[in-house]
């Protein structure tokens, strides 16, 4: 490996390390005007008139309602409703995924729990919000089950005179909520015949550090997923989140969903046909703030919101493909899936993830080895032949066509094809990729444990701390192996080759996998076991490798 080769490493090595940091360095503090999409300038400048400092009108006309809270028992969820705001959701604890410290996981707290806000602008121009004095008229806290798998709630109030009502409809065995809102009776008083459906304040961040590489406002527009990054890790993991700039985005047109996430949790919504979709991020005292408002005809009143935990299965069923963004990058969703399901399938066999992972490990190393045999074989082979490689280089330096020839004719004589130690692994590296999309994101290993210390796999493996840092095990034993693993490729080099080649091969010994320490240090422990495994699997082939006999190549 040459200086320039060591040069790429080491860069590509600084860009992973310190991508999350350079996407909050350029994201803009203020908002910027080439934010905004604006095909429908009028619509546009109409909604721009409000921002995060304008004052919004909200509806008092009516006598004041007393608050009434209804619950809702779910499969995996207890949600609680409350007659403010029509509906709003002011506590919503999931009963699945939970880590063993929690008894349940609230998505709801004091930033977002006036959410569902509908609100409309009159024929002055101002926003009127329609966030006070809901009745309930039909419906009730309701125990659900596959016998009564669904319960509605519906809400009037009045604005000058005129009904108005919104309809929550919520499910037994699903994360969705049907939202279902008449303002048709104010067609007259409202300037443009549209409403907006807001939920305010984001989500609660639950992972600690790990929620900062995630938060991100999401919006599909003819399949198109645009991502509005919220948070940003900083060099080792830590958060900034709580310390984001407001901004905002605006999008017009059609929306397949819009949303935010954060890295296991999100909230989408489904309109029926968006108009105007409206994405703004800021600070709160403890976490990110995020709105997401839906503006549509008042003749088109349903709308669908997923709240709940991201796992691949309840996204899917939305069928506007944001799972494809669940799993990883889009472009590797057909491979992510795979290796997804490749996972689901041996957990219903084994329900113990941390096995999951180390049979994984082995199994990839399995079906992938005639192809990585190959490889080690082809690197053997050169290696074998770097003396005289080294010999026909200084022999024809001043001929290096005459030069070619010979290494051709080197390679030819030795059985050697010098790209094939590279074509097996191009073919493996969507899979190795996946594999590490997949197990940093998946919800799965959220709360699962596997041996000794290692009690919740979606975090990292924490023995203790000294001094404020964190001592995580996995990613010693996981540079360890992959040192280990470069110093046996390397045993059967042979003397005699190129000394600067040969130093720099030395270097990488120590610098990749202390390179692959830092960047893996605050990963998941499932993410780390799995790579220490596939090392180990790997010291087993390299050493069937090392063992095989091949003749001494034919000097030149």
């Amino acid at each position: 490996m040459d200086r320039k080769t060591l040069t790429g490493f080491i860069l590509i090595g600084a860009i992973l390390l310190l991508w999350p940091s350079y996407l909050e360095l350029i994201s803009p503090s203020e908002k910027s005007k080439e934010d905004v999409v604006t095909p429908d300038t009028s619509l546009v400048e109409k909604y721009s008139e409000q921002t995060l400092d304008d004052p919004v009108k909200t509806v008092l006309e009516n006598p004041v309602v007393e608050e009434q809270t209804f619950i809702i028992k779910g499969k995996n969820y207890i949600a609680e409703v409350s007659n403010v705001g029509g509906g709003s959701i002011t506590s919503y604890t999931l009963t699945k995924h939970l880590k063993k410290s929690e008894s349940s996981l609230n998505l709801i707290d004091d930033y977002n729990s006036n959410n569902l806000v509908v609100s409309f602008v009159n024929q002055s121009g101002e926003v009127i919000s329609l966030d006070k004095n809901w009745s309930l008229v039909s419906g009730g806290s309701a125990n659900l089950s596959e016998t009564s798998p669904e319960a509605s709630f519906l809400f009037t109030t009045e604005h000058l005179g005129s009904q108005v009502t919104k309809e929550l409809f919520f499910y037994f065995d699903s994360y969705e909520i049907d939202i279902s809102t008449s303002l048709r009776s104010l067609k007259d008083v409202s300037l443009d015949e549209k409403y907006t459906l807001s939920w305010v304040g984001g989500l609660p961040e639950h992972e600690g550090t790990q929620d900062a590489m995630f938060m991100e406002g999401l919006i599909s527009q003819a399949g198109s997923i645009e991502s509005f990054r919220v948070g940003a890790a900083g060099f080792f993991g830590s958060s900034s989140s709580s310390n984001v700039d407001a901004e905002e985005k605006r999008y017009v047109g059609q929306a397949d969903f819009a949303g935010y996430r954060t890295k296991y949790f999100g909230l989408f919504f489904v309109p029926q046909k968006s108009d105007f979709v409206e994405i703004t991020k800021y600070p709160t005292p403890l976490r990110a703030g995020v709105d997401i408002s839906i503006t549509q005809d008042i003749n088109l009143e349903k709308n669908k919101l997923y709240l709940g935990p991201l796992d691949y299965s309840s996204v899917e069923n939305l069928g506007v493909g944001l799972e494809e963004k669940i799993l990883g990058w889009q472009w590797l969703s057909s491979v992510s899936w795979l290796v997804y399901s490749i996972m689901i399938t041996l957990y219903s066999f084994i329900p113990n993830y941390g096995v999951v992972v180390v049979l994984f490990a082995i199994l990839i190393k399995l079906v992938t080895y005639p192809l990585m045999a190959k490889q080690l074989r082809s690197s053997k082979k050169m290696q074998e032949i770097s003396p005289l490689m080294n010999q026909i280089k200084i022999k024809y330096k001043n001929n290096p066509t005459l030069q070619q020839q010979k290494m051709a004719a080197l390679f030819q004589e030795n059985k050697i094809n010098p790209l094939a130690g590279c074509l097996p692994l191009l073919i493996q590296m969507p899979v190795l990729m996946s594999v590490f999309m997949v197990f940093r994101n998946t919800i799965e290993f959220r709360g699962e444990s596997f041996v000794l210390w290692i009690n919740d796999l979606s975090a990292a493996d924490t023995l203790f701390v000294v001094g404020g840092i964190p001592i995580n095990v996995l990613p010693f034993l996981m540079s360890f192996s992959m040192y280990y693993t470069m110093k046996l490729s390397s045993a059967t080099q042979p003397a005699g080759g190129d000394p600067a080649q040969e130093a720099t091969q030395q270097m990488m010994k120590y610098m990749f996998p202390g390179m692959m320490f830092f960047l893996f240090y605050a990963f998941p422990s499932g993410l780390n076991l799995y790579y220490l495994c596939f090392n180990i699997m790997q010291i087993v082939q390299q050493k069937i490798i090392n063992s095989e006999t091949t003749q001494d190549p034919v000097a030149h």
